[in-house]
């Protein structure tokens, strides 16, 4: 198995998080990815191994990204 990071800079907004949201959903639906982790601050967490497992979150959680306005 593999495993993803995802780090996003700039500034997030409502689309940018609803991208991210769906290819969340595409990586845990492609059974191909062990772990999904999210980058605190993009490449800075990258960088510093802040690192956030998304897989573990609820999937109602992960839902809300499609409605979440900004980071």
């Amino acid at each position: 198995m593999k495993n993803v990071v995802i780090a996003q800079s700039g500034g997030p907004t409502s689309v940018i998080n609803n991208s991210i949201r769906g290819v969340i959903d595409e990586l845990i639906s492609s059974k191909k990815i062990d772990k999904i982790y999210g980058a605190r601050m993009g490449i800075l967490g990258v960088l510093k191994e802040e690192l956030i497992d998304i897989s573990s979150q609820e999937p109602q959680q992960i839902a809300l990204l499609a409605e979440t306005p900004s980071a």
